[in-house]
């Protein structure tokens, strides 16, 4: 995860960041908490499934890991550095939850058989993830906004990223021989006049600030152009900006008990 990120991933909660896993805990149950990033959504979980329950929160960034660790472990809330690919802990979890996290995987199924192996059988995996192309602003953000968010899905694209990754979750799910697959729109919508407003609609400055670094590294476009890009969103958030929509789906299915 780019430097920084930890900032705005602090900002997400269980309950307004990843509604549909929330709805399905309680106490007593063991999550794994899959690209667990700072560990804000992580928490929440051992909250909802305590008394009696157990969390393992893992993510292959050490700087997200510690900043995780600073935030609070507990009794019941653990945090390792850790690849879900190599992870030696089969069939020991109730649930299995990756959040925004199959995305950046160019190939992210065995990521998904790797969860359902985590889970036990009768065990549910839950997977929270983007379609980037139905992403909607209104009004229209500046044209250099335009220009980076055209360049984002061409260079997310050519890296093997799935633009449109939650459209493809349930067949994906499904695929992997998980049952009882149901999909929930929980999709972010942030309003003007809303309380959090500016927090909800500053994941596009982060994300231009923070992978858009990664974007000039590779040729994708030039600093001039990320910079102008982040500067002038900034600014149509304070001035313009009314309605942001990011379109984003809850999968779940279970693990067959045979």
């Amino acid at each position: 995860m780019p430097a920084g990120s930890e900032l705005f991933l602090d900002t997400r909660s269980l309950s307004t960041s990843h509604r549909r896993l929330a709805s399905l805990l309680a106490p007593g149950m063991t999550v794994l908490d899959v690209g667990c990033g700072s560990g804000a959504i992580t928490r929440g979980i051992a909250e909802a499934v305590s008394p009696g329950g157990m969390v393992l929160g893992i993510d292959v960034s050490a700087e997200l890991i510690g900043h995780a660790i600073r935030g609070g472990e507990g009794a019941n809330l653990t945090y390792e550095v850790a690849d879900i690919h190599l992870l030696d802990r089969p069939a020991s979890f109730d649930v299995a939850s990756a959040a925004r996290v199959l995305q950046w995987l160019s190939d992210p199924m065995p990521a998904l058989r790797a969860m359902i192996d985590a889970v036990k059988p009768g065990g549910t995996v839950v997977v929270l993830d983007y379609d980037h192309t139905k992403l909607e602003w209104d009004p229209e953000p500046p044209a250099a906004v335009g220009r980076f968010y055209d360049a984002f899905l061409q260079w997310r694209a050519e890296t093997g990223f799935d633009n449109e990754l939650a459209r493809h979750l349930p067949a994906m799910l499904r695929q992997a021989g998980l049952l009882e697959v149901s999909e929930s729109d929980e999709s972010e919508v942030a309003t003007r006049g809303e309380r959090d407003f500016a927090t909800r609609v500053a994941l596009w400055p982060n994300i231009i600030a923070t992978r858009g670094h990664q974007l000039v590294g590779d040729g994708a476009l030039r600093e001039a152009e990320r910079s102008r890009a982040e500067a002038e969103f900034r600014s149509w958030i304070e001035t313009d900006a009314e309605r942001q929509v990011l379109r984003l789906s809850a999968v779940v299915g279970t693990r067959p008990l045979g």
